[in-house]
């Protein structure tokens, strides 16, 4: 504090104090300052910056011992900005790369078309990026995605997803236009969803068609699963190989139409869609029906909003009526995630009616424009509680179909979730069968797929087969340049994490199928 008084002083003085010290000292000072300072960045910082940082480092101080500040300065910011792009040309782009056989769209569909799209479902293929596109990381991407399909060729339907994409650059859509015609020529269809404004401009300006591009979410879906569901839709058009019958496999949805008298009409046909429905005798059905009113909701109309707890139980009448499910998650930005859209039976509010909770969800009307309503059997609270004593039989056929319906939307949000995990350093996310395929890309003799990422690390031990397996013996193994994080070590990592029968991870979740085919 004293010291701080005295220099105030001293400089409201306005005595020259310069002039009474001398001019060593003050030469002394200037050196000493300036030689920590070069002892600080050219020796002390080398831990800090790296090679490639002392190198512009001592460019600079040699420029401006040479030629001057000023052109040290200029070469400071031309490292910079090179040294930025090649670190932006060496990112990683892949966040997750998943297949039909662990993901599904959220459309509840029939036994029939769920074992069609079970039998065909290494055909659809999702992968979804990253980060900033440019030049590099897109030409790796391109890479992998050519020898993933030439090792995979029963792949014909992939989804491209910008949902977590920072920035993207003409030549980063070029690339993927280029990639987009290679994937037409292999009779590939590709879709690419969540574009911004500017990514869809460029990809339209290089050829893509504006029909793969779905760069608006609706009222209830996301863009990439308006994507899944065409491709799901696609596949199913195009599997017209009969369907066998399986052991195991339920009756009800292979052939649903001639289960359903035809010569019934209004009231009496949807009580035999009801009884088919809720797997119940039609008297059953009918006395159900007497307790409640039937009614055609307009599309868009809520019938149970979350965190309310309804007192009616409100059931969808299966092939008339579509009913959205809507959880919100949480999220700071965004609508609430879809889980189900279903026209084949669904009860809305039931955790509200039979286990006295709050409602987990949204369900309301599908707002499809071709929509017409959908016609609704509205039962209270009282009513159905009742058939605990009433009727036990009914009561645990629609305890049953809640549960179910629970299981369902715990498999649909793990499927979210699972694909939010992937990308940065823990790496992209995989299911078993993509995983499979990568770690066979593995035994490629092309150096292009071993260069996927950042800093080289010598191999010393390979134990894989083929012409590049190192011969056993006390011969020292012959050292190979391999790149670190690559995709294919991803793929090779995810699959030893889930080599102990014993693991409980939850990022199993994609491991399995999901359980839509059982429900």
């Amino acid at each position: 504090l004293l010291t701080g008084f005295l220099e105030l002083g001293l400089w409201l003085s306005g005595i020259p104090a310069m002039n009474f010290f001398p001019r060593f000292l003050l030469a002394g000072i200037l050196m000493n300052l300036g030689l920590v300072m070069l002892l600080e960045w050219m020796w002390n910082s080398r831990r800090k910056v790296g090679r490639l940082g002392l190198l512009v480092i001592y460019a600079q101080v040699i420029s401006a011992a040479v030629y001057g500040l000023l052109p040290s300065v200029l070469i400071g910011v031309a490292a910079a900005c090179a040294t930025a792009q090649a670190q932006l040309m060496t990112l990683h782009v892949l966040k997750f790369h998943v297949s039909g056989a662990s993901i599904s769209s959220y459309v509840r569909r029939s036994d029939a078309d769920r074992a069609k799209l079970s039998l065909h479902k290494d055909q659809i293929e999702c992968i979804g990026l990253e980060g900033i596109l440019a030049e590099g990381p897109m030409l790796k991407f391109a890479s992998y995605v050519r020898r993933y399909i030439k090792k995979n060729s029963s792949v014909k339907f992939m989804i491209v997803d910008f949902r977590f994409v920072q920035g993207t650059n003409a030549t980063a859509c070029a690339l993927l236009s280029k990639l987009d015609r290679t994937l037409e020529d292999g009779d590939i269809f590709a879709l690419y969803t969540n574009c911004e404004a500017p990514t869809v401009q460029m990809l339209l300006s290089f050829g893509v068609a504006q029909s793969k591009i779905y760069d608006h979410d609706s009222a209830c879906s996301s863009s990439f699963q308006l994507a899944l569901r065409e491709c799901e839709d696609r596949l199913l058009a195009s599997a017209a190989e009969p369907l066998l019958y399986q052991k195991g496999m339920s009756t009800v949805g292979i052939d649903e139409d001639a289960m359903t008298p035809t010569s019934l009409s209004g009231e009496a046909l949807h009580l035999a869609k009801l009884a088919r429905y809720l797997r119940c005798r039609e008297d059953q059905a009918v006395a159900l029906a007497k307790k409640g009113t039937f009614q055609r909701r307009t599309p868009g109309s809520v019938l149970v909003r979350q965190g309310t707890r309804s007192s009616m139980l409100h059931i969808g009448v299966p092939e008339d009526s579509e009913v959205v499910e809507m959880v919100d998650v949480g999220q700071s930005y965004g609508a609430p995630h879809q889980v189900s859209a279903d026209g084949f039976g669904v009860l809305c509010g039931a955790e509200c009616v039979l286990y006295d909770e709050h409602a987990r969800a949204t369900w309301s009307v599908s707002p499809a424009p071709c929509s017409e309503g959908s016609m609704m059997l509205s039962v209270g609270r009282a009513e159905v509680r009742a058939l605990a004593v009433e009727d036990p039989e009914l009561y645990m056929c629609l305890v049953t179909l809640a549960g179910k319906q629970l299981l369902r939307r715990g498999d649909a949000l793990s499927q979210a979730v699972e694909l939010n995990k992937g990308g940065g350093w823990r790496g992209a996310a995989f299911d078993r069968h993509t995983a499979e395929v990568c770690v066979s890309l593995l035994e490629d003799e092309s150096s292009s797929l071993q260069r996927l990422a950042s800093p080289t690390m010598e191999r010393k031990n390979v134990s894989r087969g083929g012409k590049n397996a190192v011969p056993s013996g006390p011969a020292p193994a012959p050292k190979r340049l391999v790149r670190r994080d690559s995709i294919t070590d991803w793929a090779t990592g995810w699959l030893r994490q889930r080599e102990t029968p014993m693991s409980t991870s939850p990022s199993q979740g994609l491991d399995r199928k999901m359980s839509f085919s059982v429900l």
